[in-house]
């Protein structure tokens, strides 16, 4: 397995997003909203062949410019090479988590750094992003089923590509292989829950948004532990209806109920506020699947504000609780 490196500075280009969500994220009905031209055109500029040193992930190393560092990656899979962002906090003093984010169809690693917004608790939380990039040959859409009967993108190994990147993570002793997570978008948030259904021993928690859980009875999640996670869906929803789509997924609210069924729980209690309804799955050990349905909520990356925090706040305060059993 071959991994390759390059990296850039990104605390101005960064800074064209984080004054506002709506700035760098659409209502567009698709799949992935777009980064700015600008943003685009200034990481493209700024992108070098600069050797990543090993010192970037020790523990309790910084970075010699004090700032954030964002890294294109690179790692062959069978005789495929794909490609990863991966976003460092600036200071590292103890074992590292990861969210690794995938983002929607048609979109771009780059585009899901911004649309989720959770540069701003790397920092913070010493946590380490992960951007995985769908193969463009596809159209940059991830390949989200198991099965190649009926699947216009089976040729490409996707689940491949993930559980190398999670090896790879699991193996640098900077990392915290007990506490990597999963966040998507749109087709993305399809991958992040096929990737804890059938890699679900190496994955501690998930989040989604905007996206569907697919069907595939010939090929049975492999789960070995109780996996808490945050499903986030639009009533009005074009894209990814509530309802879902006959023969490929579940409803949101079947998938819901699927995940908090492998916790050991049937019933969920239920509290609305500000449009939004909650229901909260937990299981006699304390795990949780939350359900979140936003009263005419189209396809987008949702941001209100959950028991007085933000959206990336609550997200990251639901994952941290957890870790897998064994890392």
């Amino acid at each position: 397995m071959l991994l390759r490196g390059r990296k850039w500075n990104i605390l101005v280009v960064i800074s064209f997003c984080m004054a506002s969500v709506a700035a760098c994220s659409s209502d567009r009905k698709g799949e992935s909203p777009p980064s700015t031209v600008e943003t685009q055109i200034e990481l493209n500029e700024q992108l070098t062949e600069t050797k990543v040193p090993e010192t970037t992930l020790e523990v309790g190393a910084t970075t010699s410019a004090k700032s954030p560092v964002l890294e294109s990656r690179s790692i062959v899979v069978g005789d495929a090479e794909r490609e990863f962002l991966v976003r460092f906090p600036e200071d590292i003093s103890d074992l590292a988590p990861v969210i690794i984010d995938f983002h929607g169809g048609g979109g771009s690693a780059v585009d899901q750094l911004f649309t989720s917004d959770f540069a701003r608790l790397s920092d913070r939380e010493e946590v380490v992003l992960v951007y995985p990039q769908a193969n463009e040959s596809t159209g940059s859409v991830w390949n989200t089923l198991r099965s190649r009967e009926g699947n216009k993108v089976a040729e490409v190994d996707d689940f491949g590509f993930i559980g190398s990147v999670i090896e790879t993570l699991k193996s640098h002793p900077a990392i915290d292989g007990s506490k990597i997570y999963l966040s998507g978008y749109s087709n993305g948030a399809a991958m992040a829950y096929q990737v804890a259904c059938h890699l679900n021993s190496d994955i501690a928690g998930f989040v989604v948004m905007s996206g569907l859980f697919p069907i595939e009875d010939d090929y049975p999640c492999l789960i070995t532990h109780e996996t808490p996670g945050i499903i986030v869906n639009g009533s009005r929803d074009r894209e990814r209806p509530m309802s879902g789509i006959e023969g490929y997924t579940r409803s949101v609210r079947e998938a819901a109920s699927w995940w908090a069924l492998q916790n050991g729980v049937t019933e969920g209690v239920v509290r609305t506020f500000d449009g939004v309804e909650q229901t909260v799955y937990e299981s006699t050990s304390g795990t949780q699947i939350q359900l979140f349905v936003v009263e005419g909520g189209e396809h987008v990356w949702f941001d209100f504000e959950v028991d007085g925090q933000s959206m990336t706040d609550f997200i990251w305060n639901f994952l941290s609780n957890y870790r897998t059993p064994t890392a």
